[in-house]
Parts: structure tokens; sequence; C-alpha cells
């Protein structure tokens, strides 16, 4: 008989070793841990009995720790049941604290009774485990554990009388193990859960990046075709701009152009009549150069201002870029007898900004402000159009203000002049992207702009950041 106890000891004692390195390695899961605990428990209770049968060791101390483990015992396995049901009510763990705090007082106070004391304490554990599992879903798992307290109820009931203390050593193992057993199972179950969920999330992960990939990609392109559009509108809002500018190129051409044909017939008279003079033909050949280089100006003005390109920003003299951009529509303006009234400060600094975009801002506004005055048109001949620009700046910005007496703007179109292609103008007189692509302008200038608006006009006040470096 001793040479069974002898084998069975240490086998549970080498399981149970086995079973704490392993769980040790999955200690990160909380099945696990509960396992461990149990792991901890059963060697208190087999070691005593481990060294005593292999002529280790045997002192009484370790005979103490045998009765602590058999009293706690019943407390960590209920728990490792308790997480296998997923139970975690506190009805459930109390009384077996409580049976097991008094099994302990009880072996200190009455140890002649400790065998019948700790049989006792395994039928309370069983009852506590069938209630554990009686509403539990795990069927399979439910009838394993029946079968084993069955059989343990069935082996302490027949050892009892023997009043041996390594039969309850021997069902605690078995049992401990028993339950270990189908907790690795389930463990098992929830790792290999755990690896197909994550090789899902792995798969889901590259489905997702190369989605983001191809959005990325996407976005990439529709940025692209944005930029080529808006400077496609630019291009439309400056070549609908021209559209009123052409009707007085020819004039602003035939002026200079004429006076070099006179020059030159003066040039050619004088030739004629032999009263040639170096002075004077110096003269006449600078004021053709003079008219030449005006022509051209106004040549390359007109086609860089209808030049499709991108930003530049740089320091920008506002009342210089007023002039030019009044330069291409002035005639415009006469023409319809609106006179322009200029109140600029020389002594405003420079702001960072685009020239061509500051010219376009200010033809499409101008322009805007005349067809304003010729809808409202004046009855009395004392009575004329005039837009008034004026300049000045304040501590940190440039202001630029155009106004003008026209019809002024109602509240409900107000709301949606900067909205792209709306105009209250007839088809054939304008686009509705003139005011759209001011707002484009002034946002990449970083500048503010406010509109005020009655029967007797719009003034347009715009506020520019000056340039911080010319700010010294």
């Amino acid at each position: 008989m001793e040479l069974f106890y002898s084998i069975a000891i240490n086998s549970i004692f080498y399981t149970i070793v086995i079973e704490l390195f392993l769980n040790l390695l999955f200690s990160f899961i909380g099945l696990s841990r509960r396992i461990l605990l149990n792991c901890f428990t059963m060697l208190l209770i087999i070691t005593p009995l481990f060294l005593r049968y292999n002529r280790i060791l045997d002192v009484v101390t370790l005979s103490f720790a045998t009765i602590i483990g058999l009293c706690v015992y019943p407390v960590t396995l209920s728990i490792m049941i308790r997480h296998l049901y997923n139970q975690y009510s506190r009805t459930s763990i109390i009384p077996i604290y409580i049976i097991s705090s008094s099994t302990f007082f009880m072996l200190m106070v009455l140890p002649e009774y400790g065998s019948l004391i700790i049989y006792i304490l395994n039928l309370l554990l069983y009852l506590n485990i069938l209630y554990i599992i009686f509403p539990g879903r795990h069927a399979l798992t439910s009838i394993f554990l029946l079968a084993a307290i069955l059989l343990n109820f069935i082996y302490l009931s027949v050892t009892v009388y023997t009043l041996n203390e390594i039969h309850f050593i021997l069902s605690a193992g078995l049992m401990s193990i028993f339950v270990s057993m189908i907790m690795g199972h389930e463990l098992r179950n929830r790792i290999s859960g755990l690896m197909k969920r994550f090789s899902l999330i792995t798969e889901l992960n590259k489905k997702l990046n190369h989605r983001i990939a191809r959005l990325k990609q996407s976005n990439d392109q529709c940025r692209k075709i944005i930029i080529e559009k808006d400077l496609e509108l630019h291009q439309m809002a400056r070549h609908a701009s021209l559209a009123e500018l052409t009707t007085g190129i020819a004039h602003e051409l035939s002026q200079p152009l004429t006076g070099i044909k006179g020059i030159a017939q003066n040039m050619i008279d004088d030739i004629n009549v032999e009263e040639f003079e170096n002075l004077q033909a110096v003269s006449d050949l600078l004021k053709i150069s003079t008219l030449v280089d005006k022509s051209s100006s106004i040549i390359d003005h007109i086609r860089n201002f209808s030049k499709k390109s991108s930003l530049m920003m740089k320091p920008i003299d506002l009342n210089k870029a007023i002039l030019d951009a009044i330069d291409l529509i002035h005639l415009q303006l006469k023409k319809n007898n609106i006179d322009l009234i200029f109140v600029l400060d020389d002594t405003i600094p420079k702001i960072i900004g685009d020239r061509l975009s500051l010219e376009q801002l200010i033809v499409n506004i101008v322009l805007n402000s005349k067809d304003a005055i010729l809808e409202k048109g004046f009855e009395s001949p004392d009575e004329s159009g005039a837009i008034q620009i004026t300049t000045f700046a304040s501590d940190i910005t440039v202001t630029m203000i155009i106004q003008d007496n026209g019809c002024g703007i109602s509240e409900n179109i107000m709301q949606k002049i900067w909205s792209p292609f709306f105009t209250t103008k007839k088809r054939d007189h304008g686009t509705g992207v003139g005011l759209s692509i001011c707002n484009k302008i002034l946002k990449d200038h970083g500048a503010e702009v406010d509109i005020q608006s009655d029967g007797n006009g719009t003034q347009f006040s715009i506020h520019f950041p000056e340039e911080k470096e010319t700010k010294a």
C-alpha cells in the first residue's frame, strides 16, 4: 500500500508542478491565473507528503501547511469553477469562504476529529460546486464534473473510516487535476479563439491599410484635380473680365500708334525740306520709343492678366496693384461716365500677395461696382456714377476700401454673392464666378472683408495683414 501511496503522491506532485509552469506561460489570461492559484494551494497540500514519502524531510510545520492547504483548497477550486462558468456573483463564493475558515478553526480546536471535519468540508464543497454548475450552459463539462464529484464522494465515503489523511489529499489532488484538465481544454479553446481573432484582425488590418492607401491615392488625385480646376476657374474669371477689357484695347493701342505715325511723318517732312536737326531727331526718336514701350506694356499687362499661373506670394505695393488694375479697365469706366476717385495713402506698408490675383480681385470688384451703377441709372444730368478707392494702414492691417454709389445689394442676395456661378446679371453679361474667385483670393491672402450696402451703394472694406518684415 505504501508503494501505491508513494506512486500516487509523486504522480500528483509532478503533474501539479508541470501545470504550474505551463500556466505561468499564459498568466496573462484570467483562466490561467485561477489555475495557478489552485496549483499553489495543492503544493501546500502535497509537498509535505512528497517530502515524507521520498524521505527528504519530515517536519511538523509541513503537516501544518497541509492543513492550511486542505482548508484553502475548496476556495481555490470553487474560484476555478466559477470562472469556468462565468459566474462572478459573490453569493456563490462567500459560503465556501465561511466554511473553510470555520473548518480551519475546528481543526485547531478538535484535531482528533480531523478526518471527519475534512470529510464534511469536502461534502459542502461538492454541494457548492453543484450550486455553481446547476444554471450553467456547459452541458458536457457539467457531466464530467458531476461524474468526478460522484467518484470522489464514493471514494471518500469508503475511506473515511480509515481515518487516514492521505485519502483526502489524494481526493483533493485528483479533483484539482481533473478540473485543471477541463479548464486547460477551455483555455486551449480560448487561446485558439484568440489566435483566430488575431488572424482575422490582422487580415482586416491589411485590407484596411490597402483601402487607406487607395483612398489616399484617390484623395491625392482629387486634390490635383481640384487644384487644376481651381486654376481653370481663375482663368475663366480672368477671361470673363477680359471680355469687358477688349473693347478698350483697340482705342488704348490706337493712340500711341497714331502718335508714332505722326512723329514719323514729321521726321520725313523735316528731311524733305533739308532742315534736319540732330537734336530734334533724337527727341522725336525718344518719343517714338516711349510710345512703343507704352504699347508693349499694355499688351504684356493684358497677356499676363489672362495667363494661367499659380500663386507667387511676395511683397506687393497695394497702391501700385490698384493703379495697374484700373489701367486695364479705366476706359470702360470712362465710356460709361463713371468717375474714379483715388484716396491712396503713400505711406502704407507692403503686403504679402500675388500681384496678378490682387489685380484680378480689384478688377472684379470694380467691374461689379460699374454694373451696379449702370443698373441704378441716374436721371438727373447733375448726378453721375462714382467709384472711390481708398487705402490706409492700421497697426497690423492694410485696408483697401472700394465704394460705389450704385444700386446696392439686397440682404437675400448678400448671402449668395460668394457662391460659385451665382449671378443677377443676364446670361450673356455674367458668369457668376467673379466674386467666388474674389472670395478664394481673399482666403489665399489671409484677408478679411466687410461689406456694407444699401440703396445708395456698396462698400467693400478689405483688410490685408501687412508684411511683417516691413514693420520696422
